[in-house]
């Protein structure tokens, strides 16, 4: 029974091999569930262990005629999955982190101060939207995610003039909206009015 078991594994990897797509939906049930959990592990993520696991079968099919056997098929599928949920964690963290550092700091201003400050927020995350993508995307970068001009043009893989001029664009749109006397009436407004509060 066991010795027939194997035989059958091993047809199934040999199908796999040669491209049949009935072997890749023998391997997704027998292995898709355990991925999951596998990955799960790591991540502490429902959603993000099946996309993990999801995935996994995609880059193994990618290379299904390098894998000859049930047990080198099995391995592939665990190694991608335990390197990818390592990978996630990691964009999870620096995700996390850049959403903090978009958070003003926690301190101790007077309520005056901080709402200025997040009226500002406001207003810059308003005046973003006026920019175009590719503008707006480089002053998040720059400005928000603190990256260097050689960062951002690598990332993008742009050209580090290109990003220059980007940059500039962009500050010299933001100079315009933020230049308007409105602004500064808003403040002293906001300034006249707590005084008296």
């Amino acid at each position: 029974m066991r010795q027939e078991q194997n035989d059958s594994n091993n047809n199934y990897a040999l199908l796999f091999q040669s491209g049949d797509e009935k072997a890749l939906s023998f391997f997704y049930h027998e292995f898709y569930p355990a991925l999951v959990y596998y990955s799960f592990q790591i991540v502490q993520n429902r959603p993000i262990a099946e996309d993990v696991a999801s995935e996994a079968f995609v880059k193994t099919w990618r290379m299904h005629y390098k894998l000859d056997s049930y047990a080198g098929i099995k391995a592939y599928l665990y190694k991608i999955v335990h390197r990818d949920s390592i990978e996630a964690i990691s964009k999870e963290q620096k995700r996390a982190q850049s959403y903090k550092n978009l958070l003003p700091p926690v301190n101790t201003d007077s309520p005056f101060d901080n709402m200025v400050r997040s009226e500002v927020y406001r207003i810059i995350h308003t005046a973003l939207k006026d920019l175009s993508p590719a503008c707006r995307r480089v002053v998040i970068m720059h400005y928000f995610e603190g990256k260097t001009t050689g960062q951002i043009a690598r990332e993008l893989n742009l050209h580090a003039s290109t990003i220059k001029s980007q940059k500039m664009q962009g500050l010299k749109t933001l100079r315009k909206i933020f230049t308007k006397p409105l602004l500064w009436v808003f403040y002293i407004c906001i300034k006249f009015f707590i005084v008296f509060l």
